[in-house]
């Protein structure tokens, strides 16, 4: 555990963006709009010149994950519930799409393409009152499992992809060239002020993938990555290259040489400039843009080519949209002052006052470049339609999800793992290892104004949790070091606690001051993992943090769904709860569960434990939703039921002392006190 010097840090991140000096680096890392279309269409030139060029291409990949936190809401009348459990989510007061969402008097859940309104209050005669289908909306894609809810409206998205005309392809065969399949992404927003009659009132898309979604109060922000394609024409001209004279332009990026990789490459770059110039120029700079797509069918640019934010560096052709939309307008509408960077897929945190996408380099290299390890966050400062870009900040490193940010008191804090991403790329720098960076996010340029480096090298982060002044973290390879930070003096952040024991937690959750929660995998001190576990850890000695408790599932196999997605740990005053699956292999489990080839049993449930901070983790039942087949399957007659189906639990909340677990199946009520013993049934076939 060792800190490195801001200075040595500072030198390492400006010589990775070709300067010498502070203000070259803010320079390299400020973002800037582009004065008109034709130097968008230069840069557009350059970036489909890096791509094409790049022998095996650097890829951006997507860490989109997010975090997890508990909320709680009141109800709308003197007899609706005050005390229900939310979506969990990283930062109070701002909301995350997921599949279920309650106003305490109605569970909303979206399954299969279908919204299911449920009426939950009284909790034991909980019924479904309303449902709309969805999955006729859209001409190719699904309905995707994400979801707001503000008073009398839902917002769901869906994924499609459509395919378009291009311009300047009239010479060219329409199903070779003349069009382009577009990722896009629809905005589907309906109207529950009758819930037994939800109806769509609007249906928009722009073009785009979703990479994470926040909500405000009624404003939502909609992170969006688009790939821009080389035009066709371009392929075409390649086509009509014969393969020796092909093979013997790309031969030379495999050379031994470096310099000769390097030759190679511009050579390439002289013969297919002017030809992606010209394909680039007779498109125009406008058919690379977003477009907003209507109920109609009619478009409009979501962007205009001096909107785009781009930096002095070229890259592989992407753009990052971050567009706004607000609920509580009578007439939901795109809002025209979306922002636009051209940059690749991303990570994306938001606090209540700005949002924080982040792009990281860890992927593909293309074996001649210097290594990339960096990754550079542009800030967003949240004013509802006019939300604007304000500034940009790099760290050494990659993200692990969103739980690697956090903004506090002016400052961003940034986790990073700084390692061996590609074999035989590891330098033997001071960042080696895993890191908390510290930012001043006040500033035109967000600088560095502190930094712990080096933690567990060779390891990489399973989860981070910032909390206040504090910071937990969890890396992993054989096993589960979770390191306590101290970061009250963001210019001297520092690790002061290291605990050591098998398996890895892929989730933390503060429980007050002196304890923290974490979700994951038991294992033993080789490394070998045995199971979903939720453990207890004592931190009220900061710098000797103890694991108190842990349960862990008894099966032989076993995995869940809250190891890689947050929203589906229910957290809530003493009680935990997480779905999880898994097989026993030789007996072990009851008869009702096993399958007929005989040999294994399959469980899929809840697991329900409470948490008590003096006496740890008890686990309160298993909760499967084998009522739920009987009752659909079985016509409720359990003893005549041979139906090996166990549905896969999804999601609970808590509502005035009522569990509502809730699987593909159905939803399923029952006493958080008494769990296994279900109150009522809603099944949603």
């Amino acid at each position: 555990m060792r800190q490195t010097p801001s200075l040595l840090i500072s030198l390492m991140m400006l010589g990775a963006c070709g300067g010498t000096s502070e203000d070259a680096a803010n320079k390299a890392m400020a973002l800037s709009r582009f004065d008109s279309c034709a130097a968008m269409e230069d840069h557009l030139t350059e970036s489909f010149l890096f791509a094409l060029t790049n022998s095996y291409g650097i890829s951006r990949g997507i860490e989109e994950d997010v975090a997890l936190d508990s909320g709680d809401a009141s109800g709308s009348g003197e007899t609706a519930p005050s005390d229900f459990s939310t979506t969990n989510v990283q930062e109070k007061g701002v909301d995350e799409a997921d599949l279920v969402k309650t106003d305490g008097e109605h569970v909303y859940v979206l399954t299969d393409g279908v919204l299911s309104i449920i009426d939950s209050w009284p909790a034991e005669e909980a019924a479904l009152v309303g449902e709309v289908d969805l999955e006729s909306i859209g001409e190719e894609g699904y309905i995707s499992e994400d979801m707001f809810l503000f008073e009398d409206r839902v917002l769901v998205f869906s994924r499609e992809w459509n395919d378009r005309e291009t311009k300047g392809s009239d010479d060219m065969e329409a199903s070779a060239y003349g069009r382009d399949w577009v990722s896009q992404t629809g905005l589907i927003v309906i109207d529950i002020s009758d819930r037994s009659a939800p109806k769509v009132v609007q249906e928009k898309l722009i073009d785009g993938n979703i990479v994470s979604a926040r909500m405000i109060g009624s404003d939502v922000y909609t992170v969006l990555s688009n790939t821009m394609n080389m035009p066709r024409e371009v392929y075409a001209t390649m086509d009509e290259i014969p393969w020796w004279i092909w093979d013997s332009l790309f031969d030379g990026l495999y050379e031994d040489g470096v310099a000769d990789r390097l030759e190679a490459r511009e050579k390439l770059k002289d013969i297919f400039r002017p030809i992606i110039a010209s394909a680039v120029s007779t498109r125009g700079a406008e058919s690379f843009l977003p477009l907003i797509t209507h109920e109609d069918g009619s478009t409009e640019a979501a962007l205009s080519c001096t909107d785009i934010l781009h930096s002095m560096e070229i890259s592989n052709p992407g753009l990052t949209t971050v567009a706004h939309i607000d609920l509580a307008d009578d007439e939901v509408k795109v809002s025209a002052e979306a922002t636009g960077v051209m940059m690749g897929s991303s990570t994306v945190y938001a606090s209540q006052e700005n949002l924080y996408v982040a792009q990281s380099s860890y992927g593909w290299w293309d074996g001649i470049s210097p290594i990339d390890r960096e990754t550079r966050i542009h800030r967003v400062a949240l004013a509802g339609e006019r939300s604007r870009y304000e500034s940009t900040g790099v760290v050494g490193g990659y993200l692990h999800n969103q739980f690697s940010m956090s903004e506090h008191n002016g400052m961003l804090r940034v986790a990073t793992t700084y390692d061996d991403w590609w074999w035989g790329t590891r330098g033997d720098d001071e960042l080696t290892g895993n890191n908390v960076f510290i930012l001043d996010a006040t500033q035109s340029q967000m600088g560095l104004i502190g930094a712990v480096t080096g933690l567990a090298p060779g390891e990489r982060i399973y989860s981070t949790r910032f909390q206040g002044d504090r910071a937990f973290m969890v890396t992993f390879v054989q096993i589960d070091p979770l390191f306590t930070l101290d970061l009250s003096n963001p210019t001297e952040p520092k690790a002061v606690g290291e605990l050591k024991i098998p398996g890895y937690s892929s989730y933390l959750h503060p429980i007050g001051e002196e304890h923290v929660l974490g979700v994951g995998m038991d294992g033993s001190w080789d490394g070998w993992l045995s199971g979903v576990a939720i453990s207890l850890f004592d931190v009220s000695d900061f710098a000797d943090p103890k694991q108190q408790d842990q349960l862990t599932l008894d099966c032989d196999d076993s995995w869940s769904e809250a190891l890689w997605n947050h929203h589906a740990i229910l957290v809530y005053g003493d009680i935990v709860a997480i779905p999880a699956y898994g097989y026993t292999w030789s007996g072990g489990a009851s008869d009702e569960m096993e399958e007929p080839w005989g040999g294994s049993s399959y469980q899929s449930g809840l697991v329900v434990a409470e948490i008590d901070v003096k006496d740890g983790l008890t686990q309160r039942g298993f909760v499967n939703h084998r009522p739920l087949v009987e009752e659909i399957y079985c016509d409720g007659k359990a003893e005549d039921c041979d139906s090996s189906y166990m549905p896969q639990m999804r999601r609970s909340l808590v509502i005035e002392g009522n569990l509502f677990s809730i699987s593909e199946l159905g939803v399923m009520v029952s006493k958080v006190t008494d769990p296994e013993t279900p109150l009522t049934m809603v099944p949603l076939l």
